[in-house]
């Protein structure tokens, strides 16, 4: 049972490989349900989840994007996974989300942000991005769930500026 278990989550992130739009987002859609589940992330996490969901930030279709954003940030919470997704070149590409007329997109994006800023050199390359203008943009939306993923964000990311102030000033 717990062979062909397995067995289903690797089939499921094989087909991250796929080329149909449907097929991608429904499943980053069940990557981000299936990862919330620590045992089961570490399983997608050691068939490569990781570097297939990097491999799709540079899609354009907001249906894709909402999913892999949602999938990205459950992700993160594995090992060393935040790193991973930011050493595979995800973390820049996510920035542009935020520029997405779809609301839903803007929501997943905040919490992949969010918890792809928990690692200091992933805040590095969002601020090179241009991501706190955005963000900030973000903050002032009556959606609360964007909005505390935003603002956590920028925290994390100031957080590190002054971090970085205070060693060059002593």
């Amino acid at each position: 049972m717990v062979r062909s278990f397995v067995g289903g989550l690797e089939l499921i992130v094989s087909l991250l490989k796929s080329k149909d739009v449907e097929v991608l987002a429904s499943v980053c859609a069940a990557i981000a349900e299936i990862a919330r589940d620590e045992e089961n992330l570490a399983v997608i996490t050691d068939h490569g989840v990781v570097k297939l969901l990097s491999n799709l930030v540079t899609r354009t279709e907001d249906i894709v994007r909402r999913y892999l954003a949602e999938a990205i940030a459950e992700c993160c919470k594995w090992g060393n996974n935040r790193q991973a997704f930011g050493d595979n070149q995800a973390v820049a590409p996510l920035v542009k989300y935020l520029k997405s007329t779809d609301p839903n997109v803007h929501q997943s994006t905040a919490k992949a942000l969010h918890q792809l800023s928990k690692n200091p050199m992933n805040c590095v390359t969002m601020h090179e991005a241009g991501v706190v203008r955005l963000l900030i943009e973000m903050v002032g939306s009556r959606d609360e769930i964007l909005q505390e993923n935003a603002a956590i964000c920028i925290s994390y990311i100031r957080r590190l500026a002054l971090a970085n102030e205070k060693s060059r000033n002593g």
